[in-house]
């Protein structure tokens, strides 16, 4: 768990039992995610780790996958379909040491440089489920959640129901605002109900503290109303960059990260069919480096 809401650090699960055992998520870097293997080894023999379920395809929760190379790489097909379109690890350190000529670059500069990249292999998934799909580690019984397109095009939870837990991935940011890569607020929306329907009690974001039933309900709710707020600032023609302005003054609150508030609005204004929002990765970095302060 990392409690730290800055970009980079997130959570992982292991669930083990009977000599079996399953990792959700690695880490961002081959350094993390030693760190994160040491702490599995204290309790189960990494020889036991049979399967990783990727939550979806960012590399701050994938880029660690090499360093199982025993395991099974589960996703869904929708995750696994979006991976060709990430930035590889080369690639993420050029433009985090560049010199930040422009606001973006610097952005990105900023939150990824102290990063170290070297010897990543990004590894694609080796197994993918559409909707749900039950599988067994020793005696548990887990859950595989297709939530579909929401932050990123294909999103996955990890349900274990005779604990009450629910691994998220990043359907949920605690103490943060959501980055929506997709475009679809909605699909956001309706992964925090999928999320609540299970019944669970606990749920670890993709990133910051644990979560509650009310915590989830809390982001829900937030992202219900910048979807209002957004969908109306569409309707009347507000150009999107005052949009999210104007979304941030209102909606941004405590949590971590208000600039994130851009890819939320854009994502309204996909949904409300207005031309010409921008979309992919580059363009939302854009839109959040403007609206950063």
């Amino acid at each position: 768990m990392h409690d730290r809401t800055d970009w980079g650090f997130s959570n992982s699960g292991l669930i083990a039992s009977q000599g079996q055992a399953l990792l959700v998520d690695t880490q961002f870097t081959l350094k993390a995610t030693r760190e994160l293997l040491a702490a599995v080894e204290e309790i189960r023999p990494l020889d036991d780790v049979g399967a990783v379920v990727s939550t979806h395809q960012n590399r701050d929760h994938t880029w660690g996958n090499q360093l199982l190379p025993q395991a099974e790489i589960i996703t869904s097909a929708a995750s696994a379909a979006s991976g060709c379109h990430e930035m590889g690890p080369d690639q993420l350190t050029l433009l985090a040491r560049s010199d930040g000529a422009d606001e973006a670059s610097a952005y990105v500069a900023e939150h990824f440089a102290h990063f170290d990249f070297t010897g990543i292999t990004v590894m694609a998934p080796t197994r993918t489920f559409e909707g749900r799909e039950e599988i067994k580690v020793g005696g548990t019984l887990v859950e595989l959640l297709d939530l579909g397109a929401g932050h990123s095009a294909g999103d996955v939870a990890v349900h274990v129901p005779d604990e009450g837990v629910v691994f998220a991935g990043d359907a949920l940011f605690s103490g943060a605002h959501m980055v929506v890569w997709s475009g679809s607020l909605s699909g956001c929306i309706r992964a925090c109900q999928m999320l609540l329907d299970t019944g669970a009690e606990v749920f670890v974001p993709g990133h910051g503290p644990l979560l509650d039933r009310a915590g989830v309900i809390a982001i829900q709710d937030q992202l219900t109303g910048v979807a209002e707020t957004a969908g109306a600032y569409a309707q009347r023609g507000v150009p999107l960059a005052d949009a999210a302005r104007l979304v941030k003054a209102s909606h941004a609150g405590a949590w971590a990260h208000p600039e994130r508030l851009f890819t939320q609005a854009a994502a309204a204004y996909a949904e409300a069919g207005v031309p010409g929002v921008p979309s992919g990765t580059w363009a939302m970095v854009e839109g959040m480096a403007a609206l950063y302060v």
